[in-house]
């Protein structure tokens, strides 16, 4: 999903500062990042519900807002996401294509003592069929906690679809 590719982005800037050493003073100004996405995802749950192989093609760019709290904490913030996602088969039978546009930040937090706040708030986007309705949507807020021992917490509220198998029928 669009999510992990900005994720993934957000921890390649934030490393960056930190190896690099260029990360602002406390209380400094920001740094903005701009980074390509150019990522496709096998969507092996999707593939299994639709009975053929979906993929997803995340395209674009991410800026990402880069700081240092005053307590030392680097705070990793999207500013600014301009991803396509497409959704399609290379299944012969199924030419169809399906796009959409996550929207809505997403901010991490680096602490000192190694845990890691994240927050995603917005929609990674919704799919709607005529007659029908929403088939797919994954919008609201996620808030994951990871603790200095790797314990893992996740919130999420929202409509949020399982799989994306309500896009079937357009591949």
């Amino acid at each position: 999903m669009p999510r992990q590719a900005t994720v993934l982005a957000s921890v390649v800037v934030a490393l960056a500062f930190v190896i690099g050493g260029v990360a602002n003073a406390a209380g400094g100004p920001p740094t903005f990042v701009t980074n390509t996405v150019d990522d496709t995802t096998f969507l092996s749950g999707t593939s299994a519900a639709c009975g053929f192989p979906v993929y997803q093609h995340d395209l674009g760019t991410v800026t990402t807002q880069v700081s240092t709290m005053p307590d030392g904490s680097l705070r990793s913030h999207d500013v600014v996401v301009k991803i396509e996602t497409t959704f399609y088969s290379t299944d012969p039978s199924h030419t169809g294509t399906v796009t959409t546009r996550p929207s809505g930040p997403f901010i991490e937090i680096d602490h000192p003592d190694g845990s890691v706040t994240m927050m995603s708030i917005g929609q990674n986007g919704h799919v709607t069929i005529p007659g029908q309705g929403i088939v797919w949507s994954s919008s609201g807020i996620t808030k994951v906690e990871i603790d200095p021992s790797g314990n893992v917490t996740e919130v999420s509220h929202g409509n949020m679809s399982p799989t994306h198998a309500g896009i079937c029928p357009l591949l």
